[in-house]
């Protein structure tokens, strides 16, 4: 119920529901609505819906604001022999920026017009309600002390309600507070309208801003209990073991980490039509979002200040205290001083950043206000390429549903148990790790492989730890990079001699072969082709590593196929054990390579020494 002081909005509540919203003794000795009051309204259908009776006079606005944020349909109230006063134009500037689509007009107090001026009175308060949600709203004349027109009010409030798009029962549970109070023998109870979600008794919940940890010990709607509340409810929620004194209207009672307190919001604000003063930049001004109301300043981004603007203004505002908000939510904006409403919009980020003032911030913003669900978490992700699932859905304003439907259309990956990514920044990611390993056997084609934790290093200030394991996991499991203990190479790839040294390390390999178990010192051989030593030591590695020759000593190589052919001269003259001296007198070797070769035999478990004596194994 929203409309000018004295025009009949408790009187019309109490006609419909049979309870009187004035309970407390100022409202009582003054006859004017100062808090927010609430009756259930059972319609024929069944259905049972929450009437909120908002204070009319210039004073209480503020109260009209937390009433009025969780509301789906307005009744209008206006008085026949007043028509549209201030307040009734203010409130409607309310429900313009809290984008509210449903409303009726009431025309009270029928009986101090005559019959015949009705339709007269009709068509004046129509006209000053152009281009408002009421310009083609029903209309309702009302005498609520004899009851008349109350009977067609229920069928046409039944008719609005059936197109009312249901609140998300799904989201994440939050509720924001509108009165706090203290019952005896049962302590605190909080009551509000709940936004989304679900709340059972004995759920575990949050206090927001402040982080308190709370039990819900008993639920009531409308005076009944019960053990579950769903969004769209007025819901009274009894809380043990905390002061009434400890929670403020405006405090957000909430299941999960979802949801995060923040003062830095950016925002897609109107403005009335006609400010008395205009609004310049960093101009202090109150915020009301939810049922909290804030003190704050706003920031623009392409101007100093507003006087005349039916435009949208994407602006940033820094308050003094921090709110529990998501993407989407509706607010108003006030002047603190002289006091007026002069705006109101919707939250397009709740974590803002530091701007620099320019068209660029107003095309990033814009990019943010019109961004799809896919590009909202991408636009999350851009900070930091993986992100906590909560935490996504804190960035984002996205409830679970969606961001689930983002991960069934593989637009955002599970990398671990908790932690998801975009699809573009892991394919993007293993394009740059599929790339490095291809690089990097461009550049050390003798090398099998890259070590793993080389890649990691090398990646660590790219992406996260997390992101590249999984990467790599993913380009093994598509069979495109192999693994052989520790080094990571591409599939295709095969090591080889680079081709600016082809020539000089086959030189080297040919010598070696040639010379058998009696080879020169390693050294000469690169010094002989004219091999630079950084490239004779990675032929080396390479040569071992290919199983192509064996580490003799320190200082010598010897051909592997050179000691498989004389393992074989040697097992079939010496079937079970040979010695040193049929070693020498067989391969023709002097001490100085025969103690390495039997050396190198125990340590490749050919052979088992036993004193002077080697078995074969």
């Amino acid at each position: 119920m929203a409309g000018h002081i004295d025009h009949g909005k408790t009187t019309l509540t109490k006609a419909l529901t049979g309870v009187d919203t004035d309970r407390l003794k100022e409202e009582k000795e003054r006859q004017i609505s100062i808090e927010l009051g609430y009756a259930p309204l059972k319609m024929a259908d069944g259905s049972l819906l929450s009437i909120i009776d908002v204070p009319g006079h210039e004073r209480f606005v503020r109260q009209m604001i937390a009433g009025v944020s969780g509301i789906d349909l307005v009744i209008l109230v206006v008085a026949a022999d007043e028509g549209v006063m201030p307040q009734t134009r203010e409130h409607l500037e309310i429900v313009k920026f809290l984008q509210i689509q449903k409303g009726i007009i009431a025309i009270t107090k029928k009986d101090r017009v005559e019959e015949e001026f009705l339709e007269l009175v009709k068509e004046e308060i129509k006209d000053e309600l152009e281009g408002s949600v009421f310009q083609h709203a029903p209309v309702v004349f009302i005498d609520s002390t004899k009851n008349i027109g109350i009977d067609e009010l229920k069928v046409t409030i039944l008719d609005q309600v059936k197109n009312i798009t249901v609140k998300q029962e799904s989201g994440e549970f939050r509720l924001p507070i509108d009165q706090v109070f203290t019952i005896k023998g049962q302590g605190t109870v909080v009551r509000g309208t709940i936004m989304e979600g679900w709340i059972r008794t004995d759920d575990e919940l949050q206090i927001l801003p402040s982080g308190v940890p709370i039990k819900a010990r008993q639920l009531q709607v409308h005076s009944k209990m019960v053990e579950l509340a769903r969004a769209g409810q007025r819901v009274a929620v009894n809380l043990p073991n905390i002061s009434a004194e400890a929670i403020n209207r405006g405090d957000v009672l909430v299941h999960s980490q979802t949801y995060e307190p923040t003062d830095t919001i950016d925002v897609s604000l109107t403005f009335i039509k006609k400010l008395q003063y205009p609004i310049k930049q960093r101009s202090v001004i109150k915020v009301h979002i939810g049922t909290a109301e804030v003190m704050g300043k706003i920031i623009f981004f392409d101007r100093n200040e507003i006087q005349d603007s039916r435009e949208e203004v994407l602006c940033q505002l820094r308050l003094e205290e921090a709110v529990t908000a998501k993407r989407g939510d509706k607010l108003i904006i006030r002047r603190p001083t002289p006091v007026e409403t002069v705006g109101g919009g919707w939250v397009i980020q709740t974590k803002g950043s530091k701007y620099k003032f320019g068209q660029n911030t107003l095309r990033i913003l814009q990019k943010v206000k019109e961004g799809s669900p896919e590009e909202r978490v991408y636009q999350a992700l851009s900070k930091n390429k993986l992100l906590d699932i909560n935490v996504l859905q804190k960035e984002t304003g996205l409830s679970k549903m969606e961001l689930e439907a983002l991960i069934e259309a593989d637009k955002l990956i599970q990398i671990t148990d908790y932690y998801f990514s975009g699809l573009e920044d892991v394919k993007t990611t293993l394009e740059q790790v599929l790339n490095y390993i291809r690089d990097f056997h461009q550049c050390n084609p003798l090398k099998a492989g890259v070590a793993k934790a080389e890649i990691l290093s090398h990646f660590s200030k790219l992406a996260p730890k997390d992101l590249v394991e999984y990467v790599l996991q993913s380009l093994q499991d598509e069979r495109k990079v192999m693994r052989q203990e520790s080094l990571l190479f591409d599939a295709d790839f095969k090591p080889h001699f680079p081709p600016s040294w082809k020539k000089r390390m086959e030189q080297v390999v040919t010598r070696l072969e040639r010379d058998g178990l009696t080879p020169q010192p390693y050294t000469e051989y690169g010094r002989e082709a004219g091999l630079p030593e950084k490239e004779l030591r990675e032929l080396q590695h390479y040569l071992i590593k290919q199983t192509r020759m064996y580490a003799l000593d320190d200082k010598h190589l010897v051909s592997v196929q050179h000691v498989d052919n004389s393992i074989s001269i040697l097992k079939k003259i010496y079937p079970e054990k040979v010695e040193l001296s049929g070693v020498k007198e067989n391969l023709g070797l002097s001490r100085k390579y025969l103690i390495p070769f039997m050396e190198l035999l125990d340590s490749l478990q050919i052979t088992k020494r036993e004193d002077s004596v080697r078995y074969w194994i």
